[in-house]
């Protein structure tokens, strides 16, 4: 497979994350899948003591009325929905009726740095989880001198991972779904 081919692929897909990710509903209110620190909006139809809204705690969850503490974080509004609907329906309400919503997002972003056309920090988009490609695609791509075999990801944590990126595109190896705070590092060719 030609590499120009590769980098052009790359860049297309990056543009396509790029424009999906700025989806949300009426009001700012967005659906998606639900940051650990976000702000959110629970409401119980026909049950306006149960509407909860604020923001996640550290781990994750809210505190509502009648069932307490609620991990919410990592899940989409639809699937947070059930999840409450499944706690209210044993022992408080009958055929409860749940719409989540997040009001306000926490920056989740991800790094690009060395030989990429258009290094920088970009954001992960709200409603699905974006991949090395796609984030290299959104860097408008690697350079011509750059060594696309040893690209590097290193995680909040402090592990570090190389990555072929041309085993990637050729199906060899599967492509990795990144997280907040990742950094893409993407050094010279030496030759």
């Amino acid at each position: 497979m030609n590499l120009k081919f590769v980098f052009l692929l790359c860049a297309l897909v990056g543009l396509l994350a790029a424009f999906s990710s700025g989806q949300t509903a009426e009001g700012g209110r967005s659906s998606g899948i639900i940051g650990q620190r976000d702000t959110v909006e629970i409401r119980v139809f026909r049950e306006d003591d149960l509407t909860t809204a604020g923001q996640l705690s550290g781990d994750g969850t809210i505190s509502m009325p009648l069932i307490g503490s609620v991990k919410l974080a990592g899940l989409t509004t639809d699937s947070a929905a059930k999840a409450i609907e499944a706690k209210l329906k044993d022992g408080f309400l009958v055929k409860p009726q749940v719409s989540v919503s997040i009001e306000g997002r926490i920056r989740r972003t991800i790094t690009v740095l060395g030989q990429a056309q258009n290094p920088g920090v970009f954001e992960l988009p709200a409603n699905r989880s974006l991949t090395v490609v796609e984030a290299i695609g959104m860097a408008g791509g690697a350079t011509r001198i750059a060594n696309t075999k040893k690209i590097t990801l290193k995680r909040s944590g402090g592990k570090v991972q190389t990555i072929n990126l041309k085993d990637i595109t050729s199906g060899k190896a599967s492509d990795l779904s990144l997280k907040d705070g990742d950094v893409l590092s993407i050094p010279e060719s030496l030759f």
